[in-house]
């Protein structure tokens, strides 16, 4: 099949279905022809003859790469290098307090933080930066980076990017934490990327964490989340973040109407 099946009401529903209960996305009604096209270029690439047929293998079948392709295909993760840089700059004006609020990182010299979800990794890296730029000294950072999608790990992991990716970065961390390479990208040096750990992670499962985090980054995600997914993801967070530590939503995201003791700071910034 070449040409674009587009989804009858019944499979968009039971497709919006799966990827609520599986991911805890709830996908627009709106979106039906984008989705089409999607589930069209994964039917083709698995050979089935119809979108039908595709969508009753993706909701039953235990393949996990079938599922991982899936995800790969119908999660979309818009990052950049110092995308709100707003919450970048108040970490760096207020490293001190930040410290002073949580004694074990100066008694253990480690900051912890979650990026969740880190797409391709621009948003870990640049907390990497910010935190060997305005630690003191004696103190590093543990960044956990975590995404759903495989492909966007796999991007991460190499840590190349084009000449374009990395406008938002001041030329002075460029030259000093990336290294160009003949094709004109640049690599993020082994400085930058040794204090960051990847892991694939669906946030609507439990947490298999072990330990509280100082900072949690989950920015622009639960804008995908109904309202009920929202709040068992806020409760979650809440449960692995220390006493005194920050939580960093999107500027266009809001805790307004969800239960939680968080305290607010400033925009989109909040603490326990």
């Amino acid at each position: 099949m070449n040409s674009l099946d587009i989804l009858s009401d019944a499979e968009y529903s039971k497709l919006r279905t799966y990827v609520y209960e599986k991911l805890g996305i709830e996908i627009d009604e709106k979106k039906k022809d984008t989705v089409s096209t999607k589930i069209t270029k994964l039917t083709n690439r698995r050979r089935m003859n119809n979108c039908k047929e595709y969508i009753n293998f993706i909701v039953f079948t235990s393949d996990e790469a079938a599922v991982q392709e899936f995800i790969n295909e119908i999660t979309t993760g818009t990052t950049e290098f110092f995308r709100e840089n707003a919450h970048f700059e108040y970490i760096k004006n207020n490293i001190n307090d930040i410290i002073a609020g949580i004694p074990r990182i100066k008694r253990e010299g480690e900051l912890r933080v979650w990026s969740a979800p880190c797409s391709s990794g621009e948003e870990a890296l640049t907390l990497s930066m910010v935190l060997q730029e305005n630690l003191p000294a004696g103190i590093y950072p543990k960044i956990l980076a975590t995404d759903i999608s495989q492909k966007a790990l796999t991007k991460a992991l190499r840590g190349i990017y084009a000449e374009n990716e990395c406008k938002g970065i001041p030329k002075t961390l460029l030259l000093k934490y990336f290294i160009k390479q003949p094709d004109g990208s640049y690599q993020a040096g082994p400085d930058l990327r040794k204090y960051i750990s990847y892991r694939l992670c669906n946030l609507v499962e439990d947490f298999n964490i072990n330990h509280g985090f100082d900072i949690i980054f989950c920015r622009n995600l639960m804008i995908y989340f109904n309202k009920d997914s929202q709040q068992k993801l806020i409760d979650k967070f809440y449960e692995v973040l220390v006493p005194n530590g920050l939580f960093f939503i999107g500027h266009s995201e809001s805790l307004l109407n969800k239960t939680h003791k968080l305290q607010y700071v400033q925009t989109a910034l909040f603490k326990k």
